[in-house]
């Protein structure tokens, strides 16, 4: 993302804010279908924000807080959203870079599809990599990015292992060596000579790309997971990596002496994050800019006229959507689902100029 967008910000609050002041005609009962497609990094968000639009309204939901694919249907009593049956279907199983290349391209590949395995484009994405990342024009494409908040990623390991002890901390040469070859835990710090594996993401995977982009690794990588024996195996398909965070954290609790990537949402039961080049995660170190893990997470749609643009009914859904994601006392104050997972806009005192860039600090720091 670059900087100038971040400055922009703030106009960005005043345009939704103006749309939500206008004069909204609305017919009775209009249906209205949007689908969100992105991460399982904002899982718990998407989730706790899409239950927050339809407070107050009927709903039904379909699938529950852990499924990757969920659908929300009924009404909202938001004046904005007043007679509109909404039809509300996210999917955080195919990946935020899947989602944008399926919006960029208006074409619904085989993972993105609704709760009922129908293929369907995205009207929006969630996601914590930027399309220059992933060789999207932004501009070409006439993308709007809605910036939301930053995402904390970590490597974690199970704290129960033992010969993992000693294993604290990763230096970037580490951290490209862990994701491209096994070595001892004596090479990351710890006593044993055991070997260490790699349980990665695969490529449509935020969290995959922008680690990458922080540690520098252009390459690929071994991943890994354990057989019924616990016995290591490494994934040898064509992308290999696992496809959720859900599914990263499972396999690195079950498995002895490995080191995983996952967002902090996803940090669960005995997995602990890692220092990165002698610094360790905390909400504070994002802030100040020491601890450089971490992306910036946009909604992005394709902005009239061009084709693949929301709907004015779908445009409101997204707004509404948007100011409860971004709502002030969600962020900062009350809701756990947000406070402990990742970073508001506004705390940050240090901005980048592109995915994995230079971090620099922001004026008056």
């Amino acid at each position: 993302m670059k900087t100038s967008s971040l400055k922009k910000s703030i106009a960005l609050g005043a345009v939704v804010a103006a749309f939500a002041l206008a004069p909204h005609l609305q017919a009775a009962g209009v249906p209205v279908s949007v689908f969100i497609e992105g991460g399982s990094a904002s899982q718990s968000v998407l989730y706790d924000r899409a239950t927050n639009l339809f407070a107050g309204g009927s709903f039904t939901s379909t699938g529950n807080g852990k499924s990757t694919v969920r659908e929300f249907v009924g009404t909202s009593s938001n004046p904005l959203l007043s007679g509109y049956n909404i039809t509300l279907d996210i999917n955080v199983n195919n990946g935020a870079i899947a989602g944008l290349q399926a919006l960029v391209n208006h074409t619904a590949g085989p993972g993105d599809t609704n709760i009922l395995g129908v293929p369907t484009v995205p009207t929006f994405v969630d996601s914590a990599t930027t399309p220059e990342a992933i060789g999207i024009d932004s501009v070409a494409a006439n993308l709007t990015a809605y910036p939301t908040y930053v995402v904390p990623l970590v490597f974690i390991k199970n704290s129960i292992f033992p010969d993992l002890a000693g294993v604290t901390n990763l230096t970037q040469r580490q951290a490209v060596s862990l994701e491209t070859s096994v070595n001892k835990t004596t090479y990351y710090g710890g006593t044993s000579t055991n070997l260490i594996y790699f349980v990665g993401r695969n490529s449509q995977a935020a969290v995959r790309t922008e680690i990458d982009l922080n540690i520098y690794n252009s390459g690929g990588i071994l991943s890994y997971t354990n057989n019924s024996l616990g016995q290591p195996v490494q994934d040898q398909s064509a992308d290999p990596g696992l496809s959720s965070g859900g599914t990263e954290a499972t396999t690195v609790l079950a498995f002895t002496n490995s080191i995983g990537t996952v967002a902090v949402q996803n940090l669960t039961g005995t997995l602990v994050p890692l220092a990165y080049e002698g610094v360790n995660y905390s909400v504070t170190n994002v802030i100040n800019g020491s601890y450089p893990l971490w992306g910036y997470e946009n909604y992005y749609f394709i902005s009239s006229p061009n084709n693949g643009s929301p709907s004015a009914p779908q445009q409101a859904v997204l707004n509404a959507f948007y100011a409860g994601v971004t709502n002030a006392t969600f962020q900062v104050v009350t809701n756990p689902t947000f406070t402990n997972n990742f970073v508001p806009l506004s705390a940050l005192k240090v901005s980048r100029g592109f995915d994995g860039g230079q971090i620099s600090p922001l004026p008056n720091y």
